[in-house]
């Protein structure tokens, strides 16, 4: 750990409420909860549904995103992609997203990002339920995360497009319904 963020570490000590406090006010400025849907041939589905929880800040000031790695005990720091001065602190393991970065938010509740968040927090504890290995649960989800950030702008893919490719249960299939009705 550098001096920096032993300095920073310093001027909350003896007051983690008010460090965790100032994490999620800083969050809820410079933050993003995410849910990416991606192409996987190796699911059953063909999709693959990717939470991930990401805090930006200038490289200049690095230190803030080493003190959220401190805060979560997890995550990575990288360079965002492109050109930008930009960095990144990522969280996309659901075990330390439902472990660490849940019961965090659920504790220092957000207020610009409340309903982001409530949304990202459904989708990860339905998936850990598993809810998104039936083709129901796999919409909602879809639907869900569609709704987040801005209704979906921006992604690769239109919603219509990823659950028109679902598969149809076996109760839907063509085949089915024609021996249903022969």
């Amino acid at each position: 750990m550098d001096n920096t963020i032993k300095g920073l570490l310093k001027l909350f000590h003896g007051k983690r409420d008010a460090l965790h406090y100032y994490i999620a006010g800083f969050v809820d400025g410079e933050s993003s909860f995410s849910v990416a849907i991606l192409k996987n041939p190796f699911k059953k589905e063909g999709w693959l549904i990717n939470p991930c929880f990401q805090v930006y800040q200038h490289q200049n000031h690095r230190e803030i995103l080493e003190l959220c790695k401190e805060v979560f005990k997890t995550g990575s720091i990288y360079r965002k992609s492109g050109t930008h001065p930009v960095l990144n602190f990522s969280i996309d393991s659901m075990r330390n997203i439902k472990e660490r970065v849940i019961p965090f938010f659920d504790r220092y509740p957000l207020i610009t990002k409340r309903e982001s968040y409530q949304k990202f927090r459904d989708i990860v504890l339905s998936m850990d339920r598993k809810e998104h290995l039936t083709s129901k649960g796999f919409e909602r989800l879809v639907r869900l995360a569609y709704s987040m950030n801005q209704q979906g702008k921006g992604r690769r893919r239109t919603l219509e497009k990823i659950l028109a490719t679902q598969p149809k249960p076996a109760s839907e299939s063509s085949e089915t319904l024609r021996r249903t009705h022969a």
